[in-house]
């Protein structure tokens, strides 16, 4: 497995909309595809992951509604991450570097 340092960010970022998926290059020169059904199910807002005994929208029902992996944008986030707007208006969460990186699966 490659390091996932601290200096490990993305060089680019955009969305493959025929693939249904968010691509992501990095700059040790891997090229990721995240599913966006993969993406939305990883949500870490509290509402969907949960929290403090609060089991969290995928946990309780994991099934994905209409608009809910249609991505509508993403943006970067400080030096750190990424947040992303779904076609159902949802856009509290922060994907960090690390957790996308990880979302990605492993590139060797």
């Amino acid at each position: 497995m490659r390091s996932r340092g601290a200096d490990l960010l993305p060089t680019r970022f955009g969305y493959d909309e025929a693939a249904r998926a968010l691509v992501i290059e990095w700059s040790d020169g891997v090229t990721q595809r995240i599913p966006f059904g993969v993406l939305r199910r990883a949500c870490p807002c509290a509402a969907c992951k949960g929290e403090f005994g609060y089991a969290g929208r995928f946990a309780t029902d994991p099934q994905l509604r209409p608009g809910e992996d249609e991505l509508a944008d993403i943006s970067l986030v400080g030096a750190y991450g990424l947040n992303v707007v779904w076609a159902d208006g949802h856009n509290t969460g922060i994907y960090t570097f690390e957790s996308l990186r990880h979302l990605g699966g492993d590139p060797d």
